[in-house]
């Protein structure tokens, strides 16, 4: 992406950002200190969680032209909601391996990282997951048959980057129809059959100490 485009998508997103900060201190006034950047998900025992939808969607789904594409793929590609895919058994989430978009800057791709605590593709048992009060549950919305990749944001952003996040995942990802709760927080989350902007996944180099 080159410097022009990159300072063009900065200020776009300052705007669309103080668009979506006024939407949400109209309906949700907040309060606290500024909570610190979340840290990756862990799905384990201990560990943070993942995401969903009320109905599957196909990544970047309806008409865009191609100005407007490629200004939400750049915007995704600075700052991205988390996201990971979950594997299915008997239509129940078993594994789950986190994603990131990755490689060079001309040809990014999605990635997913493999570390010491997951298989060579990635792949990490799922648990905890009784715990997070999906509304809808996950069983109705994950999907036998198709990928399932699930991206969330925090739903009343506390800081700048929490604020892109959440910009992000309902421009490239779609609205956020589902909720979950996690340590005193309400996340808003989607589910997709497609990833969008960039292909992928693509397995990384095994991550250590992850």
């Amino acid at each position: 992406m080159s410097t022009a485009r990159r300072a063009s998508l900065i200020s776009y997103l300052a705007v669309e950002g103080l668009l979506l900060a006024g939407a949400i201190l109209a309906v949700f006034p907040i309060s606290g200190c500024m909570a610190p950047a979340l840290a990756p998900l862990a799905l384990q025992a201990g560990g943070m969680a993942g995401a969903g939808l009320i109905k599957a969607k196909s990544g970047n789904d309806g008409a865009l032209d191609s100005s407007e594409s490629e200004e939400r793929c750049d915007e995704l590609e600075l700052r991205g909601p988390d996201t990971i895919e979950f594997r299915l058994a008997d239509q129940d989430p078993s594994a789950w391996r986190e994603l990131q978009l990755g490689g060079p800057s001309d040809s990014p791709k999605w990635q997913v990282l493999a570390s010491e605590q997951s298989d060579a593709a990635g792949w990490r048992p799922v648990s905890n997951l009784q715990h997070m009060s999906f509304t809808p549950p996950l069983q109705q919305v994950l999907r036998a048959g198709k990928p399932n990749y699930l991206a969330y944001a925090p739903a009343e952003p506390r800081t700048g980057i929490e604020r892109d996040q959440l910009v992000a995942l309902t421009a490239d990802f779609g609205a956020g129809m589902g909720t979950f709760q996690w340590n005193g927080r309400t996340y808003q989350y989607t589910l997709v059959n497609r990833l969008p902007c960039f292909p992928g996944p693509v397995v990384a180099a095994r991550q250590t100490g992850g």
